[in-house]
């Protein structure tokens, strides 16, 4: 037997679950350009997502809780055109910002950790600051890589498969395979031995 108490907490549950699907389907979902599954999304009111071409592979994790936005921005402008590409089972923490102008792919089995930032372009030239997006490249997160806590990517720059990137850290150059960087700018301080890695999670 339910009491009021139990009755009130159901319908808030309820009610709840209604609203958060019903501006999923209605309002974020239309904002993927490709989706391969359900993500599963903590605190979907501080998700943001803007502009075309973003991708979500299977079995995502995007969180937004405690009132932080989480965003991704894709900007088109012209001939500028960025695309956010997003594989299977990534981890995507509270606060990231990605902001594209030309293309960030993130492998499957990744995670980037809280208020991490990944931008492919200076968003302006260094002289005439009303020209943006500024130089662009791509950025590359490859299969099994994790962004440690602030950690910033800077454009054109790839970091390769299961290495980590320390918290605070500024990657301006590319990061080899199965090691750990940090700093800034960031600096290899670790070898990973690959045969002791497990990344791959169960898909959602």
């Amino acid at each position: 037997m339910f009491n009021d108490n139990d009755k009130t907490s159901f319908l808030v549950r309820f009610f709840f679950q209604l609203k958060t699907n019903l501006y999923y389907h209605l309002s974020f979902k239309k904002k993927i350009n490709s989706l391969k599954g359900r993500p599963l999304i903590w605190g979907i009111w501080n998700v943001i997502l803007y502009g075309p071409n973003i991708n979500l592979g299977r079995g995502v994790i995007i969180v937004g809780a405690n009132g932080y936005k989480t965003n991704l921005t894709v900007i088109k402008k012209g001939k500028t055109e960025g695309e956010i590409n997003i594989g299977d089972n990534v981890l995507v923490m509270n606060g990231v910002r990605i902001s594209s102008a030309s293309k960030i792919s993130i492998g499957h089995n990744c995670m980037l950790a809280n208020f991490c930032y990944l931008t492919d372009a200076d968003w302006h030239d260094l002289y005439d600051r009303s020209q943006t997006p500024g130089k662009t490249a791509p950025i590359h997160i490859k299969d099994g890589a994790w962004i440690g806590d602030s950690a910033i990517i800077l454009k054109g720059v790839t970091v390769g498969e299961n290495s980590v990137v320390g918290a605070g850290s500024v990657v301006s150059k590319d990061v080899p395979p199965n090691v750990v960087v940090a700093g800034n700018p960031a600096r290899i301080i670790k070898q990973l031995d690959q045969k002791k890695i497990k990344v791959e999670r169960k898909i959602i």
